[in-house]
């Protein structure tokens, strides 16, 4: 896909986007639990596929209030899967993210088109690392390194690696630290990284 076309459809996305968080009243059912931002590549403007991030800010976490509202968006019409996840205390193994609870939502938009909504509810907002690439990432974005996020991730989001091995953030490192432009310069920086010597 052209670059014009892929800058188009991220504003397609993004405007379905905010159509989905609308119809889904999404930020009056989540601001109850605390402040609500929008995170990812929809708030950074490097959208390819249908997905959203909200990241809930919040006093405390409590997963019964949090299960609740999982329930309570459940019983929207355009809701086909909900899915609880508690990250905290001994069940959060990576010590790299704060303790957590997770809803991760699977639904359509009035199109019939389907959705994936990653929604992360933080007491402690200083280590999670989306709110800083939030915070980091704009003022390092220009037309040139986003139109080279956008081919990678758009060249990537069908590969069985990609959220796994590879992420959305090793893309955006690999284009604005390391000047990779184009999915054969990430092919090279994966593969270098793959190779390169591990530090004892």
């Amino acid at each position: 896909m052209k670059i014009d076309d892929l800058v188009r459809r991220q504003h397609e996305l993004q405007s379905e986007a905010a159509d989905l968080r609308a119809d889904l009243a999404l930020d009056d059912v989540l601001a109850r639990h605390g402040r609500v931002t929008g995170v990812g590549s929809a708030a950074l403007g490097l959208m390819v596929w249908r997905d959203l991030d909200p990241t809930v800010v919040c006093p405390t976490l409590d997963t019964g209030d949090v299960a609740q509202t999982g329930a309570l968006l459940a019983l929207h019409g355009q809701m086909r899967e909900v899915c609880f996840r508690n990250d905290t205390g001994d069940w959060n193994s990576d010590p790299r993210y704060p303790d957590g609870l997770y809803l991760g939502l699977r639904c359509r938009n009035r199109a019939g088109q389907r959705w994936k909504i990653d929604i992360w509810f933080v007491d402690e907002p200083d280590r999670q690392p989306d709110l800083a690439h939030l915070r980091d990432l704009p003022t390092r974005l220009t037309d040139e390194t986003r139109a080279a996020i956008l081919l990678v991730k758009d060249a990537w989001a069908g590969r069985p690696e990609y959220g796994k091995g590879v992420s959305r953030w090793d893309i955006y490192a690999a284009v604005l630290d390391d000047g990779v432009r184009s999915p054969a310069d990430f092919e090279e920086w994966t593969r270098r990284r793959r190779t390169a010597p591990t530090s004892e």
